[in-house]
């Protein structure tokens, strides 16, 4: 999930294109803040899950495939894997370690520091950040094997998606999130594809077009909460294969198309360019918050205003953190320097 800069000479093009890659991933990260937000503070769901949840956490797929195109430079697997390990692996056995006995003494859980170790290990102690590890392993040996041709790559990574679905779903975490890493796989090549023939498809997509790709959008989100159709990806529970594939695409052209339009917010693009620490630090904060709140009698009382008040302190208290994290401890999240 690190930046990407284009090797070519039109440098203020590639930082717009940066930018608002960040802020549509920061916009993400405050979604799954929200969801683990009503979590932990409500222990449940107000607004649907399947409803922007799942969306978010595609999106963080699609645009790691979208940055793994490079125009006028050949993929070069090397630089790709130790960037996944300085980006993502290592900052997954940090993070997963240093969040390990804290996290089971405040959800009052034994400490076994056998199973602790083994949790870790076996890439079930963050399964979004081991899925996105495997996804882009696999993707990236596979358009070094295929040498980018999409005739390749695109039925390896459909069928890819098929065994993700056919896997059957037990209380018991597949290795390194095997199901997730296959599914995924697939969203990084929606990503790769769009990021390689970019130029021939948003070229196409005027305003009306954004208006009526977000009417569409907003159309198939009513169908599935009306009709109870799941589109859960951890653990897989989607109902609805074609519905949820067409959610997907549509859903990516419009909000892409749509954040390559709008002027760049500072803070959201900051968010996103520290989604990795955010994400590593939205399960811990939020809880620890929601409990604090409900200690202190502010409870939920059927007004959405104050889950949006605490929404806003957990937001808060975890861009500090990660502010900190990245000001003095930047080794840890894989970065070399201040960002």
């Amino acid at each position: 999930m690190g930046r990407y800069i284009y090797n070519n000479t039109t440098s203020i093009n590639s930082l717009k294109r940066i930018g608002w890659i960040d802020n549509l991933r920061g916009f993400c990260m405050l979604a799954i803040l929200l969801d683990h937000t009503e979590s932990y503070y409500l222990d449940y769901h107000i607004i649907n899950q399947n409803l922007y949840l799942t969306d978010a956490l595609v999106f963080f797929f699609i645009l790691s495939g979208y940055l793994m195109y490079k125009p006028q430079q050949q993929f070069c697997i090397a630089h790709k894997m130790k960037s996944i390990g300085r980006s993502l692996l290592m900052p997954y056995f940090i993070f997963t370690s240093l969040l390990a006995l804290p996290k089971a003494i405040v959800h009052g859980a034994s400490i076994d520091i056998l199973n602790i170790f083994q949790s870790i290990i076996m890439g079930k102690a963050s399964w979004f950040v081991a899925a996105l590890i495997v996804a882009e392993i696999l993707f990236s040996i596979s358009l070094w094997i295929t040498h980018e041709k999409d005739r390749y790559i695109l039925p390896i990574c459909t069928i890819a998606f098929g065994i993700s679905g056919w896997l059957p779903q037990t209380t018991v975490c597949y290795f390194w999130q095997l199901d997730n890493s296959l599914q995924a796989m697939f969203f990084c090549c929606i990503g790769y594809i769009i990021h390689k023939h970019e130029q021939s498809i948003y070229k196409k997509i005027k305003t009306s077009q954004i208006i009526l790709l977000l009417i569409l959008w907003i159309t198939i989100k009513i169908y599935v909460d009306r009709t109870y159709v799941m589109m859960t990806i951890w653990r897989i529970n989607i109902t609805n294969y074609p519905l949820f594939i067409l959610n997907i695409l549509i859903g990516t052209l419009a909000t892409t198309t749509l954040f390559k339009k709008i002027p760049s917010c500072k803070w959201l693009e900051w968010t996103g360019r520290h989604c990795i620490i955010y994400y590593f630090l939205c399960g811990g904060i939020p809880f620890c918050i929601g409990k604090i709140c409900n200690h202190l009698h502010l409870s939920y009382s059927g007004n959405y205003l104050s889950v949006v008040g605490v929404f806003l302190i957990v937001y808060l208290c975890t861009t500090l953190v990660t502010w900190f994290i990245y000001r003095y401890l930047p080794f840890i999240t894989g970065q070399k320097r201040v960002t």
